[in-house]
């Protein structure tokens, strides 16, 4: 079972990642699309549809999220970040580690393994949301946690993104 509080406040930090990152595309769509082509695996004919694609099923699943419908979100969430693993991955096997990862707060540092491992980790927690819930009523300090929880899960992901850009470009540098 899973206490409300845990889940809402996952919900709330995965709605506000999809939300953050289809806005960072939105805003700067001519270089989303160019890392879409710099990756390779789409006909650059394809790329134009992909983008805006990409950009409404981030906004569809944070919105569902933070609905009743979340269990549709967390499945369209899934997708999304097993899509971009596997992106992430394909290129790494190709040796293709020069590429900007795409992801919310990237510097165009490069990819590495441990974007993958960090999609994995996101997908693991999406998971999480769909086990049974418990019924126990939320009180007034249940929303405090939940807002602590969501700014808590934006600080974790953004360290994430700077320790695995700044893996990157130690590597690089080394290289």
């Amino acid at each position: 079972m899973l206490d409300p509080t845990i889940l809402y406040g996952l919900l709330g930090g995965f709605g506000l990642l999809f939300a953050l990152s289809a806005l960072e595309k939105y805003q700067d769509i001519p270089a989303f699309r160019q890392q879409l082509i710099d990756y390779r695996i789409l006909p650059p004919l394809l790329v134009p549809f992909a983008a805006i694609s990409i950009i409404a099923a981030e906004v569809i699943s944070a919105t569902l999220l933070i609905t009743k419908a979340y269990p549709w979100g967390v499945a369209l969430g899934v997708l999304i970040l097993v899509t971009y693993a596997s992106g992430i991955f394909i290129n790494l096997l190709r040796g293709r580690t020069h590429i900007d990862c795409g992801c919310l707060g990237s510097r165009g540092g490069g990819i590495s393994y441990f974007h993958v491992a960090r999609n994995l980790l996101l997908i693991g927690l999406l998971v999480v949301c769909t086990l049974p819930l418990s019924e126990r009523p939320l009180v007034w300090l249940d929303y405090l946690v939940i807002v602590i929880t969501v700014a808590v899960c934006l600080m974790v992901y953004a360290t994430m993104t700077l320790l695995i850009a700044n893996h990157v470009q130690q590597r690089l540098w080394w290289s």
